[in-house]
């Protein structure tokens, strides 16, 4: 449970700096070249996800979007997923 969380904010907190990181490119002067889940799947990897008859077409566009778009829902999947719940006893139903 705890691990899960763990993760889950870790992944959050990244998206959170991965989007900072691309409003400050944004803002400034020249092209802007935003953080792509393909740079992040490469820089983790080792290699880049190759398109082919394999890889399915939504994977690869998934690669082309903000690395931030990505991270972000997955992360706040993990923080739902795994968040504390009360424990119900079954004595209090039936008094």
């Amino acid at each position: 449970m705890f691990l899960g969380r763990l993760l889950g904010w870790v992944l959050v907190g990244m998206a959170v700096l991965m989007a900072s990181g691309d409003a400050v490119m944004a803002l400034g002067p020249g092209d802007h070249m935003g953080i792509v889940t393909g740079d992040v799947w490469m820089l983790l990897a080792g290699r880049a996800l190759q398109p082919g008859a394999l890889s399915p077409p939504l994977s690869v566009m998934l690669m082309a979007w903000p690395a931030w778009v990505v991270l972000a829902p997955l992360g706040v999947g993990l923080v739902w997923a795994f968040r504390p719940r009360r424990r119900r006893h079954r004595s209090r139903h039936f008094a």
